[in-house]
């Protein structure tokens, strides 16, 4: 897919909302593509967009990797355009996935978001970034002697709230969580959730003009 037809993907799934793009997934008879709600965003009002660029963390007792850059240096160079990075830290909640510096670096390189099924620290510091980043929770310790990067999963089907993602799939996050749309179902989720986007609209037009909703319910199912 060229880089234009991407960015007007992008653009137009930016215009949509999270729940349309599930109830699409679902219409669609796909898997599933909700994360738990357990997962949200950290500062209100963080919306995300992209493609996964994936990776774990693993439990590790030794010091902070002195080559932590050049390992996401390294990671960088093979994520996918318009990258969110989706973080899998394989159930622990003693480290903070991403914070303030790391951020600011993802930020920097043209990340459109953080994804991580663990924690996260330095809110206020994050949230004057805007970066958006959605995450099962707040904690005020750094990786240093807890967790280290797996290099072997990067770029590797990871699992976030119980969902697998594969590099090159779909993000979008917004205030009322996140979905996954597997990469070959981007566009055929996308004119569904317009569809039901439509159908959404059509329905409030007619209760406002006050119409029965079990006559409306006839004429067009509700979505």
């Amino acid at each position: 897919m060229d880089k234009n037809k991407v960015e007007l993907i992008l653009k137009e799934y930016s215009r949509l909302y999270t729940c349309a793009v599930s109830d699409a997934i679902d219409e669609l008879g796909l898997e599933p593509g909700f994360i738990d709600a357990g997962i949200r965003p950290i500062w209100p009002g963080a919306r995300m967009v992209g493609f996964a660029g994936t990776m774990k963390m693993i439990l590790s007792d030794e010091p902070l990797d002195r080559n932590i850059i050049a390992r996401m240096v390294k990671f960088i160079k093979i994520v996918p355009k318009f990258p969110i990075i989706c973080i899998d830290m394989c159930g622990e909640m003693t480290a903070a996935g991403l914070g303030q510096s790391t951020s600011r670096i993802l930020q920097g390189l043209g990340f459109k978001g953080g994804l991580v099924d663990g924690a996260v620290r330095d809110i206020p510091q994050v949230t004057n970034l805007k970066f958006p980043i959605f995450a099962r929770g707040i904690v005020c310790s750094s990786i240093r002697s807890r967790m280290i990067i797996d290099m072997d999963s990067v770029m590797q089907p990871i699992k976030c709230g119980e969902r697998i993602i594969n590099p090159g799939d779909l993000i979008f996050g917004d205030i009322n969580g996140v979905v996954i749309v597997n990469s070959n179902k981007i566009e055929n989720v996308l004119e569904k959730a317009k569809a039901i986007i439509s159908t959404d609209k059509w329905w409030f037009e007619q209760l406002e003009n006050g119409r029965d909703p079990s006559e409306i319910e006839k004429e067009k199912p509700l979505p």
